[in-house]
């Protein structure tokens, strides 16, 4: 099977760290183009059981957050690697199919889980849900 383009998730936790490093030798070793996608989940910034609102300086705080996690793959990315970095707004599972759909990719790589204890819940949720609404193969990381 070719892989022309793959898509990795990340949002800055050791999982998601460790699907970019396999998603970078797998971009290399296939020459394919690297999506690196972030996306800021507003529902974490205003979930209702924790009565949590986010104001102006928290959507710059997470603009920052994302640009950082970023930054610091984007770092690790041999020159000559073909790469698309994005920073979404909104539910994870609809955003990375989305994108997947969108952009034609070959291959989804994934953390298992996220960042905390609510956000390890939704991560692992949101491998659930791209897994069954992707046509391209998902390898989930653990």
């Amino acid at each position: 099977m070719e892989f022309k383009k793959i898509l990795v998730p990340v949002d800055g936790s050791e999982t998601a760290e460790k699907a970019f490093k396999v998603g970078l030798d797998m971009a290399i070793k296939h020459n394919a183009e690297l999506f690196l996608l972030y996306v800021a989940d507003m529902n974490d910034a205003a979930y209702p059981v924790l009565q949590v609102t986010l104001d102006e300086n928290g959507f710059i705080s997470m603009r920052k957050k994302a640009e950082e996690v970023l930054s610091n793959l984007k770092a690790q990315i041999p020159v000559g690697t073909r790469l698309t970095a994005l920073v979404k707004i909104g539910d994870p599972g609809r955003v990375i199919t989305s994108l997947a759909e969108d952009n034609n990719i070959d291959m989804i790589i994934m953390g298992s889980r996220g960042r905390g204890a609510i956000s390890s819940f939704i991560m692992g949720s949101v491998s659930q849900y791209v897994l069954g609404h992707v046509k391209c193969p998902v390898m989930v990381i653990r």
